[in-house]
């Protein structure tokens, strides 16, 4: 249960209500849209491969994410947050007149850029924001509203597409973006804890300097790589597991799916009940080794029933994932340096999406499913030692923890 003095103090914090009310708002947003813009992609193209360009469309601009971190510490985070917000609403917006693929392809580009300056910037914010109270707790209430968006988004925005065409998820997003800003322009920030360190490329390499030189904060970005590699090696197992393997059809991958973000919250929503109580590394250690045995157990699975358990238990050990290292980095590293450190995490976890699709498919194509989900577990596994190894090497004369 919540504890009581944490969790008044944290919902009496009128930052913090705003903050996390204007970003559940956009992430139901965002996951209605990117539905809309599969389908519109498919509707002007006709072509798998161009809703595979559309991704990449959209993944490109966190190559750049380093230096989107410099001004996310450097520059006013109100400003920067409620910029990016009013600009993707617009290229939302318009995108609702859009009738060729290339165009397509450089809105999604652009509000690609705009996610990879708004997600560092309001990491590093928040600790401004929820002050001395509970951050593990906050950011559980904020990954659980991601992740319920994650379960349930994709199905609103696939009826509201049936309903009233692409047009009225696009207008949906850009409003939702409009709600966030205006909750974020009441929001007072602390001022940008600067330094000089020779200009932008200074800031760059004093950032990355830091980080490299940060045994735990290391770990923890190279860990995002880690294991959005090999846990999402099984996103192009999941309709074959589902159809072919248990014959549970579309309804099965449906289900599946659903699921793994079901799973998601309510690992989510543990973090946010225990709160600061706990040992972070060790919760995080834990979910790496439980979701290991959760992979394997789906790629053993004799029934549907046992792979969907399973696969609920990996949702819930990435939602306990998610909040354990926001808030260890967080708490880590020096909030004048949180942006171009979380930004290099995202960077990072980008990458590991980015190698981990066509290689999952290539798994399933040559081993099957079920091998896959195996593999997928080991690895995880050997993920979690690699991480551990990095933690607990010699710590550098530098002040980094």
């Amino acid at each position: 249960m919540f504890g009581r003095r944490d969790d008044n103090s944290l919902l009496r914090n009128g930052r913090f209500v705003k903050l996390w009310a204007g970003q559940g708002v956009s992430f139901l947003g965002d996951a209605v849209s990117l539905v809309a813009l599969v389908i519109l992609t498919v509707e002007l193209s006709g072509s798998a491969q161009a809703v595979g360009g559309l991704l990449l469309a959209r993944l490109l601009p966190m190559l750049a994410g380093p230096a989107a971190g410099v001004l996310a510490d450097r520059l006013d985070r109100r400003a920067v947050l409620v910029g990016c917000d009013l600009f993707r609403a617009g290229l939302v917006f318009a995108v609702i007149f859009v009738e060729s693929i290339p165009l397509l392809y450089a809105l999604a580009f652009s509000l690609g850029a705009a996610r990879a300056l708004f997600n560092p910037a309001i990491r590093a914010a928040f600790p401004g924001v929820v002050g001395s109270g509970d951050l593990t707790r906050a950011n559980g209430l904020i990954s659980a509203t991601f992740s319920a968006s994650v379960a349930l988004g994709p199905a609103l925005g696939g009826l509201l597409v049936a309903a009233a065409g692409v047009e009225a998820a696009f207008v949906l997003n850009a409003v939702t973006y409009l709600v966030s800003a205006a909750f974020l322009a009441r929001i007072s920030f602390p001022p940008p804890l600067r330094e000089d360190e020779g200009g932008f490329f200074g800031e760059l390499a004093a950032g990355l300097g830091y980080l490299a030189g940060a045994r735990v904060p290391l770990a923890i970005v190279a860990g995002a790589f880690l294991l959005i590699l090999t846990v999402n090696l099984t996103t192009p197992a999941e309709v074959f597991l589902a159809r072919d393997t248990f014959g549970a059809g579309d309804v099965g991958y449906g289900l599946l799916v659903s699921l793994w973000g079901g799973g998601m919250v309510l690992g989510s929503a543990l973090m946010a009940a225990l709160g600061d109580r706990v040992n972070l590394l060790l919760f995080y250690f834990v979910s790496i080794l439980v979701s290991a045995l959760a992979l394997a157990a789906t790629g053993f699975s004799p029934t549907f029933i046992l792979a969907l358990c399973a696969l609920t238990i990996a949702g819930a050990s990435n939602g306990v994932d998610n909040v354990t290292t926001d808030t260890i980095l967080q708490k880590r590293v020096p909030e004048a340096l949180l942006g171009r450190v979380f930004s290099v995490r995202y960077l990072t976890y980008s990458a590991g999406e980015a190698l981990a699709y066509p290689a999952g498919g290539l798994l399933v194509d040559v081993t099957g499913p079920r091998s896959t989900y195996l593999l997928a577990g080991v690895a995880t596994a050997a993920a979690g030692l690699l991480i551990l190894f990095l933690i607990s090497l010699p710590r550098r004369k530098t002040g980094a923890r």
